[in-house]
């Protein structure tokens, strides 16, 4: 019925959008407050500067040794190699320039093993650190967590059951993420925040809230993902509270987000809890989003939702960031079979069941995806000028008040 009435009311919003944009006022789109989303909590690390050595060395870390050890006394341009085993600790790297490399078995990775009394598997903040071909599992916070370096690889990294976060950048620069696998993350499986210049590709993550979020991040590439049997397959985010202010100019092509249906097991009150179940992609508020060449299906609640932070976070009245979507490009993508039975907590935004959701906000938002269902039930293409986009978004925004 909603629909209907939407789709009867479309010749006469066209008509009068440019004369209503005239007269309503702008969208709020700016720092008005602020008030807790999520908190950043990422672990401090101080970077022991000291120049690269001029003839790196290989040390070797045996069963029944500790890596620490080892990482304390390598010096810029050494790789600790990690030999097969089981290694029950948390790692620290605090210099530039360090390589972790598990020797693998066959197809069997060293083991770093929390058992669930250690906050974290690894952190690091040094320049250029790279970190591969280990299996991390059953820390309380997280897996791998990076802070502050510029140069970031993680490659060839299982991650189970690391808390809250599996594999986890923040405020770094020029990452690399390939060729990984998480899961049992309460969180991100594959987390990329406050951070710029990111390549997440051909990773896999299943059985986490999240499978792929790029968050308060730019100039990202998540490209070549299998994202499945979560609550919810990849995300764009900006958020309030943080220092860094904005998400945009990313990119999200060619991945496949199949099944995201997992109930969501989020901590209460934290800002993933509230992603329903079902959705393939959630874009909120992000700019400059390239969305094209994805298969998303499988998914009850709805296939991809743009969204204002008005509308995902309805009980806030101030934010500190840009709350509109702006200049996103949704087209060639491949949606089967999502909208088909919207989880409970998806109905409590008021949205119908549909493939494609926007909520009318933002300015110079397209989505050229040819016979596939939406609400509204006409979006906004490439045809269309941003002055009908823009009105159109707004009137729609009026009617969903009312109807």
């Amino acid at each position: 019925m909603q629909n209907r009435k939407l789709l009867l009311l479309i010749p006469v919003v066209l008509i009068l959008a440019c004369l209503l944009y005239l007269i309503l006022p702008p969208g709020p789109d700016g720092p008005t407050g602020a008030a807790q989303a999520r908190e950043d909590r990422t672990p401090s690390c101080a970077v022991e500067s000291e120049p690269v050595v001029s003839d790196p060395k290989t040390i070797t870390v045996n069963a029944g040794e500790k890596i620490q050890a080892a990482v304390d006394q390598a010096r810029p341009g050494d790789t600790v190699v990690i030999m097969p085993g089981t290694y029950n600790e948390g790692v620290i790297v605090k210099r530039n320039n360090i390589t972790l490399r598990g020797q693998m078995d066959g197809t069997t990775r060293p083991i770093l093993d929390g058992e669930k009394k250690i906050g974290n598997g690894v952190i690091a903040c040094g320049d250029k650190f790279a970190i591969e071909n280990l299996h991390v599992k059953n820390y309380q916070a997280n897996g791998v967590l990076t802070n502050g370096p510029d140069g970031v690889v993680m490659r060839n990294i299982f991650a189970e059951d690391t808390g809250e976060y599996g594999l986890f950048p923040v405020h770094s620069k020029n990452v690399l993420l390939e060729n990984n696998v998480v899961t049992g993350s309460s969180d991100a499986a594959l987390y990329v925040g406050q951070s710029d210049g990111v390549i997440m590709r051909n990773n896999e993550a299943y059985g986490n809230v999240t499978g792929l979020e790029i968050e308060n991040t730019s100039n990202a590439v998540a490209e070549n993902n299998y994202l499945h049997d979560n609550t919810s397959g990849l995300l764009v985010f900006v958020l309030p509270d943080l220092a860094r202010k904005e998400a945009s100019n990313n990119q999200v092509r060619n991945n496949r987000i199949i099944a995201n249906n997992l109930e969501n097991f989020g901590k209460p009150g934290s800002t993933v809890s509230r992603v329903p179940p079902g959705v393939g992609m959630v874009l909120l508020a992000p700019d400059n989003t390239t969305v094209t060449g994805n298969e998303i299906r499988d998914h009850r609640s709805a296939g991809i939702a743009l969204v204002s932070l008005h509308t995902f976070f309805s009980d806030r009245s101030s934010f500190d960031v840009g709350t509109e979507p702006e200049h996103n490009r949704i087209y060639g993508n491949t949606l089967v079979n999502n909208g088909y039975d919207p989880h409970p907590a998806a109905k409590k935004f008021g949205f119908p069941a549909t493939v494609i959701i926007w909520d009318g906000s933002g300015t110079d938002n397209t989505f050229d995806q040819p016979g596939v269902s939406s609400f509204p039930p006409v979006l906004p293409d490439s045809t269309w000028s941003p002055l009908l986009i823009n009105a159109y978004g707004k009137v729609l925004g009026v009617l969903r008040r009312f109807l």
